[in-house]
């Protein structure tokens, strides 16, 4: 096949500017995904070199200009099945569409772009595809090797194109060696300040400056008004960043990248003052009832919510997804568009945070955090919005002024005003992760958020890093399951997704169940989830007291906690203790069992520790926080009713459900046993995740067992998670 060799491309002289090169079986050397376009187009000054003796140079994501990939049969490996309106049916037509956009989702991180194209050889024919953040369009098959074959025109067109017109963002450049920005930014990230409690964000930015990975110079677009409301000329503001913190994966939706980020003054450079902000580029829903997150951010900073991020400046950057127009020019019949227009949008706040499981080596620390996150979402909530996405990545901790660990709650993307909530959702198409989303809202897609979904979806975070992370009766070795059960797990009614049985039997039921794990347990005790005191080891002697801080972390450790009293014990006792953490599980528990179901039978309350007295500025704010809310919980007056009868059952359940109606009674919870508990100085422990994942043993699937695919992300896929990994059966 002649027109397949690149030779033969660039001995034609089609795309001047341009160089063909091939890549077979040579994946990105400075990468760790191992994929490899069979063939790509790359500009002139920027071709990849084969290393030493390779006969071919490995693929660089960074500069691809255009990706070219060579199947032999025209329709076998046919990504696009015309027939079925483009969606593949066929298991290799399947894996070579996944192929195909595992190679669109690395052309997409490791370049700014709103678009690209991809040229897919067929045997004889061939398509031409083009990707952006609403979907993929392609042409009908063609044959290629024909006189005025169509790719000769596109090739040709294509490259007298502009670098904005083939795709490139116009407010991303690229850094290069050779700038002395490029300078700035590696010494800013060697200046080491001990004395400052934040020099872990400069810490957290020299990890991000990857010499394999491009740099940039982002801009922001503040959008302003004058007084009558008219729009004025936005105010540029550029910011120089390395690699990105967080990714998010997939090719089509907001396509999320977060940035530690410094700010480039007027002359090009870092002032020697200029302090670190965390960036967030994202490709935003573009919707009139959906405001940009930095509006939303305005709003609750000037209403003083605490715990929420600090708006800088923010802007869309005039960059908006067309696969969404394609679509409709070729369904003028179908009112309703499956496709969302996304518009590239760039938010900065002050803040720089750790994820949550970075939280140090005590779950007083880690509840602490979660309370000044439920506390943030209390106040916006007062202040008429609700976030809609409580979720683990979502959560993060940063030091206050004093050098503290506070929880910061994040990502207010998809948050709403409470009086523009309609009874039932817009679509059916949920909103929230889907691993922390309550069991009401995973049964109902068109279930609009309340308040109750998102302290259960509060709940679930929490369950999630204490199951990683803290002794509990589960094996160890059966955690991966259970993650998988609990959090991943779905069933599927009337063509969508539902709720897994492990999360919906938990609400229901008020404890979660080990059976399935352990099997039936003559101590019945064992057969629920339980967390453990930790057990020092033979001969050591626990100290009381508080601890020294310890230095800044980087990004794979943790930091210390706040001082707080702890109490000694000897190993006994330490056995019989109860894990404070459980009276918050338990009553949390208690409380979703009478909110999803009045007639069943309440839980067993754990026995309460001995009371002590902790103090910190996570438990002040608290305190003030009762004194201004009203106390809606007080005891009827009336005489008790008989326990056993089933007025009374009802009685309880429907002062339970109340407790899920504001955010005071489970504020009150956190506190309560935050300050009046003593808890374990030294509980957490390795990761109990299996790295990589969950996966069923080969000896444990049947050979002639269905294999189900499930369009919702992985765990590993989600911040505080592990890294995602490149898969090719990746979906838009």
């Amino acid at each position: 096949m002649r027109w397949l060799q690149p030779k033969a491309l660039n001995n034609a002289r089609i795309c001047p500017g341009f160089k063909f090169v091939a890549h077979p079986h040579k994946p990105d050397k400075t990468g760790d995904t191992k994929q490899s376009v069979d063939m790509g187009m790359y500009p002139v000054d920027n071709v990849p070199e084969a290393a030493n003796t390779a006969t071919y140079p490995g693929v660089d994501w960074s500069y691809l200009e255009l990706p070219m990939e060579c199947k032999t049969s025209s329709t076998e490996q046919d990504p696009f099945d015309e027939e079925r309106g483009g969606e593949p049916v066929g298991d290799k037509r399947k894996d070579v569409l996944g192929q195909i956009l595992s190679y669109a989702e690395l052309v997409f991180q490791r370049q700014q772009r709103m678009f690209f194209f991809m040229v897919i050889f067929l045997g004889d024919y061939a398509r031409i595809a083009r990707f952006d953040h609403s979907g993929v369009f392609a042409t009908h098959k063609f044959e290629y090797k024909t006189k005025n074959s169509p790719l000769v025109k596109f090739l040709y067109g294509y490259s007298r194109l502009s670098a904005v017109e083939r795709g490139h963002d116009p407010t991303a450049t690229r850094i290069l060696s050779t700038d002395p920005l490029y300078k700035n930014m590696e010494e800013r990230a060697l200046a080491e300040k001990p004395e400052d409690p934040h020099d872990y964000v400069r810490d957290l930015f020299k990890h991000t400056l990857k010499y394999s990975r491009p740099w940039w110079k982002l801009e922001v677009h503040e959008q302003r008004k004058d007084d009558a409301g008219r729009d004025l000329e936005p105010v540029i503001h550029k910011f120089a960043v390395g690699a990105p913190y967080f990714q998010a994966p997939g090719v089509a939706g907001r396509f999320t990248r977060g940035y530690i980020a410094l700010p480039v003054n007027d002359k090009g450079g870092i002032d020697d003052d200029a302090t670190f902000v965390f960036l967030k580029d994202a490709w935003r829903v573009d919707h009139p009832e959906i405001e940009q997150e930095g509006e939303i951010l305005r709003y609750l900073n000037q209403r003083k919510v605490p715990y929420v991020p600090t708006l800088v400046c923010h802007g869309d950057l005039g960059q908006v997804t067309t696969s969404q127009d394609h679509w409709k020019e070729l369904h003028p019949e179908v009112k309703k568009v499956p496709l969302k227009t996304h518009s590239l949008y760039r938010v900065v706040v002050k803040e720089v945070g750790l994820p949550l499981e970075a939280f140090s080596d005590s779950s007083f620390e880690l509840c602490q955090i979660l309370a000044c996150c439920i506390q943030a979402h209390a106040k916006a909530y007062k202040a008429g919005i609700i976030h809609r996405d409580i979720s683990a990545g979502n959560m993060l901790m940063y030091k206050g002024k004093k050098g503290q660990w506070l929880g910061l709650l994040n990502d207010w993307e998809l948050s709403k005003k409470v009086d523009n909530e309609s009874l039932e959702g817009r679509q059916p198409d949920r909103t929230g992760t889907w691993q922390y989303m309550s069991a009401h809202a995973l049964n109902d897609p068109y279930r609009r958020i309340v308040i109750q979904d998102e302290l259960e979806s509060f709940f679930h975070v929490l369950l999630y890093y204490a199951i990683r992370f803290l002794p509990h009766n589960l094996q160890d070795v059966c955690v991966g399951k259970f993650l998988t059960d609990y959090f991943d797990d779905y069933s599927i009614y009337d063509g969508y997704y539902i709720c897994g049985r492990a999360k919906h039997d938990a609400m229901v039921n008020g404890f979660i169940d080990l059976r399935t794990y352990h099997g039936n347990q003559d101590d019945k005790t064992k057969n629920i989830l339980k967390f453990l005191w930790p057990t020092l080891p033979a001969k050591s002697t626990p100290t009381a007291g508080s601890r020294e801080q310890s230095p800044s972390p980087s990004p794979r450790s943790s930091p210390s906690p706040p001082e707080r009293p702890s109490v000694s014990s000897d190993r006994d006792d330490e056995r019989q203790r109860n894990h404070p953490i459980n009276e918050i599980i338990s009553e949390l528990l208690r409380w979703f069992r009478a909110y999803y179901a009045l007639d069943t039978h309440s839980q067993t309350r754990e026995p309460q520790e001995e009371n002590v007295s902790n103090e910190s500025d996570v438990l002040q704010n608290l305190e003030e926080f009762f004194d201004e809310e009203v106390d809606d919980e007080s005891e009827s007056g009336d005489d008790p009713l008989d326990p056993d009868s089933p007025m009374a059952q009802s009685e309880e359940y429907n002062k339970l459900r109340k407790k899920l109606q504001t955010h005071t009674a489970i504020l009150k919870l956190f506190y309560n046993t935050l300050k009046l508990r003593a808890w374990p100085p030294n509980d957490k422990g390795p990761d109990k995740k299996p790295e990589g994942g969950f996966a069923l043993p080969k000896s444990a699937v049947p050979s002639d067992s269905m294999r189900t695919s499930s369009k919702r992300r992985s765990m590993d896929d989600i911040p505080g998670g592990n890294p995602p990994r490149p898969t090719k059966r990746s979906r838009v």
